[in-house]
C-alpha cells in the first residue's frame, strides 16, 4: 500500500478492534488465545432525547435552580450578606429563563403573564424578600402580611397552571403550598440557628422542584402530543 495516510488509518482501525476485544475478554475473566480472530465491535448508538424528555429536563433543572437560589438569597438577605444583590440578580435571571420555557410552549403573552402577572412568579419572590426583611426585624405584623400574600400567590399561580395545562387546580395548590412552606421553613430554622433543620428543609425544597417539573412537563407533553 503506497499511500502512508491510508496505511495509518487502517492500522488505527485494527488497533481499535484489538483493544475492544481485549477489554471484553478481560471483563469476562477469559484470556485471549494466541490465534483468536479479531472481531470489530459496532459502535453503540445513543438515542436522541425526545421533545417530552427535553421539556422535563429543562423544567426540572430551572425549577431546581430556583429553589437553591431562593434559599441562598433569603439566607443572605436575612444575614445582611454582601452577596445578596448578586444572588437576587441571578434569581431573577432564572425567573426569566423559566418564563422563556413557558413561552416556548404557550407563547410570549403567556410568558409575560407568568413572569409579571399580578400575584404570579416575580411577585412571589418579592413576597419572600418582604418576609425575609420582616423576619430580620422581628416585625410580626409584616411577616403575617407577607405570608398572606404568599397564600394568595399559591391560588393565582395554581389557576394559571391549571388553565394552561389542564391539571386539577387543587393538585397544583397542594404542590405550590409545599414549595412555599419549605422555603419559609428553611428560613425560619436558619433564623433560629437550627441549621440542621434548615438544610434538611432546603434539600427537601430542591428535591420537590423535580416533582413539580415532572408534573408540569408530563401534562404539557400529553396536551401538546409531544413524543
Amino acid at each position: 500500500m503506497k499511500n502512508p495516510k491510508t496505511l495509518l488509518a487502517l492500522l488505527a482501525v485494527v488497533a481499535l478492534g484489538l483493544t475492544t476485544t481485549a477489554a471484553s475478554l478481560a471483563f469476562s475473566g477469559k484470556t485471549s488465545p494466541r490465534h483468536a480472530h479479531v472481531t470489530m465491535a459496532m459502535p453503540m448508538m445513543t438515542p436522541s432525547p425526545s421533545q417530552a424528555e427535553n421539556l422535563r429536563v429543562t423544567l426540572d433543572r430551572l425549577l431546581g435552580e430556583h429553589a437553591l437560589l431562593a434559599i441562598w438569597a433569603t439566607q443572605a438577605g436575612y444575614s445582611g450578606a454582601k452577596s445578596f444583590p448578586a444572588l437576587a440578580a441571578q434569581l431573577d435571571r432564572n425567573s426569566v429563563a423559566i418564563s422563556d420555557a413557558i413561552g416556548s410552549v404557550y407563547g410570549k403573552a403567556a410568558a409575560r403573564q407568568f413572569l409579571d402577572g399580578k400575584n404570579l412568579w416575580r411577585a412571589h419572590i418579592r413576597y419572600f424578600v418582604e418576609y425575609t426583611g420582616a423576619l430580620a426585624k422581628k416585625d410580626k405584623a409584616a411577616q403575617q402580611r407577607a405570608v398572606a400574600q404568599l397564600m394568595t400567590y399559591i391560588q393565582v399561580q395554581a389557576a394559571f397552571f391549571a388553565k394552561a395545562t389542564g391539571l386539577p387546580k387543587q393538585a397544583l395548590v397542594n404542590d405550590l403550598t409545599a414549595h412555599v412552606l419549605q422555603l419559609k421553613g428553611q428560613l425560619d430554622a436558619f433564623a433560629a440557628g437550627n441549621y440542621k433543620q434548615s438544610y434538611a428543609l432546603a434539600d427537601g425544597a430542591y428535591q420537590h422542584m423535580f416533582m413539580t417539573g415532572d408534573l408540569l412537563a408530563s401534562a404539557i407533553a400529553k396536551q401538546k402530543g409531544l413524543k
